[in-house]
């Protein structure tokens, strides 16, 4: 997981958010952007690619896109997908994996008589947004349109931003719930083992949770269960190959832990609207 860490003051730039709608079908276009630009899905699921890693940004999910990275659509909208964008600048900042705020790291100097208080911030790149109805009312405010063209508008709009950053900040720092950290003992078990030939019941006596409880954690934090992650997470390693390599259709299936290249076609036509080989055709023209 990657965090995105920096100061605080100075203050953020806020520069523009909207709503947005992509109807069934749509994808998002090829850019690099100079600025950041936050992506919140409030119904169906973005699925976004940056710098070579895959994102499906579903229902109550956020992603960072990080300035000077190639982003881009690599898969259509399955159902009406709304959601809320934000443009918005840090005057210094780092990416970082495995770099989240605690309590202490958080404030990094107390304020004196003649400098102010210094925070530092860490905020994941990709998450799901919790006390999601706080959060949809601050964007909703963050992006209502200045149609009376109010002066004081933008600084508001500035000052409900950093309540916004904040929000994502203080979530990061609650104690995760029983759920989420069986889900992500799961996650990081699959992502570790997704090329062997893994199942629900391995999975489960490695953890030493009952399969049922696992799925029902992974559903209710994910939306998703074991079956459906691990299909989604081999098929973005396997695109990952197939754009990247040479390697045969079967070969790359082997990779991602399915022997039968049959099979894997099938899976990946199902799920992607295309077989391998175009996937590999269409990734090298772009």
């Amino acid at each position: 997981m990657h965090y995105v860490t920096f100061s605080l003051p100075p203050l953020p730039v806020f520069i523009k958010g909207a709503e947005s709608v992509f109807p069934k079908g749509k994808r998002h276009f090829r850019r690099t952007f100079t600025v950041f630009d936050l992506l919140y899905v409030k119904q169906g699921c973005l699925y976004m690619t940056e710098n070579g890693r895959e994102f499906a940004i579903g229902s109550g999910q956020y992603l960072l896109l990080i300035p000077g990275r190639e982003h881009y659509g690599h898969r259509p909208c399955e159902e009406k997908t709304e959601l809320v964008w934000l443009h918005f600048l840090l005057p210094d900042y780092t990416v970082a994996p495995d770099c989240p705020a605690s309590r202490q790291t958080v404030m990094e100097k107390e304020a004196t008589y003649t400098e102010p208080i210094q925070y530092r911030l860490s905020i994941r790149q990709y998450g799901e947004l919790k006390q999601r109805e706080r959060a949809e009312q601050l964007l909703a405010q963050l992006v209502e349109p200045n149609v009376e063209r109010d002066m004081d508008r933008p600084l508001r709009q500035l000052l409900l931003f950093v309540e916004f950053l904040w929000h994502l900040q203080k979530q990061e720092l609650s104690v995760p719930s029983a759920a989420e950290q069986v889900s992500a003992a799961a996650v990081a078990y699959i992502e570790r083992h997704f090329n062997e030939p893994i199942t629900l019941e391995m999975l489960a006596k490695g953890l030493r949770f009952h399969p049922d409880y696992i799925t029902r954690c992974m559903q209710k934090t994910m939306g998703m269960g074991f079956s459906r992650y691990l299909t989604y997470y081999r098929l973005s390693k396997a695109k990952q190959w197939l754009a990247e390599t040479n390697e045969t259709v079967e070969a790359v299936a082997k990779r991602v832990g399915i022997d039968d290249g049959a099979y894997f076609s099938r899976v990946f036509k199902k799920m992607e609207g295309m077989t391998p080989t175009e996937y590999r055709r269409m990734a090298r023209r772009t």
